[in-house]
């Protein structure tokens, strides 16, 4: 349609203000039923599970068993982690320029900024990030390219953290996630709509530039954005949001394949994922693949088998959430669901803000067995946008893009 959208498949600050963008959401997002999509199955199951378009919300009630601590960062900020040891985590912080890293101090109950660390000026944003498996390294997608960064200079903010700049044809570079050997490297390319593909360990060996860095792209649709990773590594998950409407995908591929440089010969799966999917999350038994569809104002559940050996019925529950939800994290081994509601394209109230914005608790086993799931949520800022948890606190951490702030809070129920 041509609206101007956020990295991650959302309407940019200035439409979530605006009364026009209010009235496209509503008239592009109708509850009344929609035709299916291209090769969208009509089964009694689809049927049931409807992951259309829709203007329905239940964000659940705000409870006070849990209150966050948040802090302030200088820019707007996407995604959080924080480090083995559970001393520091970093926010990745985009201004209308360029990107950075907030460098924060973790102790028991609050969140202290330290230092900002700007990225190379050709990084015109920071969006996505993670850390290697063994703790020494931070990822952070770039827009432009993926950055790889010290974590130990980071941390006592001497030196020049970045080891070096991943960088390849794919442009609009935005959820970043690292194979469980931490070899190679996999970003989500929103406007040229592929998965590219990096050696981390030649980059290391014999520089960012050398051949063999950049094993090559998986060509798969506009608006790739999340990205996530079977329990074992074998399989990747990666999200499109497409076109306006019910043309958003969830794709299935083949670590090893794209590793090799195999392209579209990756992909094994497709299936279509409601309107404007935006995460996905795989539980850890790896048998559910956990989809945001920001237009639906849904979490989607697929099965992963059955988008193997059956796409068309691999759907099994879809849960209302709040109004545009982004952010997706499972915790308490994946029992529950956490899911940020955005909340962006709503009028504006007299403050210049759009409403509550939190983060649903959903009771997985309940949302598949097509039970009342939404137990409760959590007080979020303005466009709560990625989820992420601390293993070393047990806290889970928040950034909220929209009010330049980060926050932490425990894992609701535990």
């Amino acid at each position: 349609m041509g609206w101007p959208l956020l990295p991650g498949g959302g309407f940019g600050r200035g439409c979530a203000i605006a009364a026009v963008c209010s009235l496209v959401l509503l008239g592009g997002c109708s509850s009344s039923p929609k035709p299916r999509a291209p090769g969208e199955a009509a089964t009694p199951k689809a049927v049931a599970l409807n992951a259309g378009c829709s203007t329905q919300v239940a964000p659940g009630k705000l409870g006070p068993a849990v209150r966050p601590v948040t802090a302030t960062v200088p820019d707007a900020p996407t995604a959080m982690v924080g480090t083995a040891d559970g001393r520091w985590a970093f926010a990745s912080l985009s201004s209308h320029t360029t990107g950075a890293i907030a460098v924060m101090a973790v102790a028991r109950g609050t969140l202290r900024l330290v230092r900002t660390v700007p990225l190379p000026h050709t990084l015109p944003a920071a969006y996505g990030m993670t850390l290697t498996h063994e703790g020494r390294l931070l990822l952070v997608a770039g827009e432009s390219a993926t950055a790889v960064l010290s974590v130990s200079a980071l941390e006592d903010g001497r030196g020049n953290p970045l080891a070096g700049v991943l960088t390849d044809a794919g442009s609009g570079q935005f959820e970043v996630s690292v194979s469980p050997d931490d070899r190679y490297v996999y970003v989500t390319d929103e406007d040229t709509g592929a998965l590219s593909v990096f050696d981390l360990a030649v980059a290391l060996r014999r520089g960012f530039t050398a051949a063999g860095v950049a094993v090559g792209l998986v060509p798969l649709d506009t608006g790739a954005v999340g990205v996530a990773q079977s329990p074992d590594g074998n399989l990747l998950y990666v999200t499109t949001y497409g076109a306006y409407g019910p043309y958003g995908q969830l794709w299935v591929i083949d670590a090893a394949r794209a590793d090799s440089g195999a392209g579209r010969g990756a992909v094994l799966a497709h299936v279509f994922a409601g309107c404007q999917p935006v995460r996905v999350a795989v539980s850890p038994d790896g048998s559910t693949a956990w989809v945001t569809a920001l237009q639906s104002n849904a979490l989607l559940a697929f099965s992963t088998a059955g988008l193997r050996t059956d796409p068309s019925r691999a759907l099994r529950a879809v849960v209302r959430t709040g109004s545009e939800p982004v952010g997706l994290l499972l915790v308490d081994n994946g029992r529950v669901a956490l899911v940020g509601n955005s909340n962006r394209g709503l009028v504006a109230d007299s403050q210049g803000t759009n409403g509550p914005q939190t983060v649903s608790i959903i009771d997985t086993a309940a949302a598949l067995a097509h039970r009342t799931a939404t137990t409760g949520a959590v007080p979020a800022g303005l466009f709560p946008r990625d989820l992420s948890f601390d293993q070393a606190t047990g806290q889970v951490m928040l950034a909220n893009f929209n009010s330049g702030t980060v926050e932490e809070f425990p894992v609701p129920g535990a």
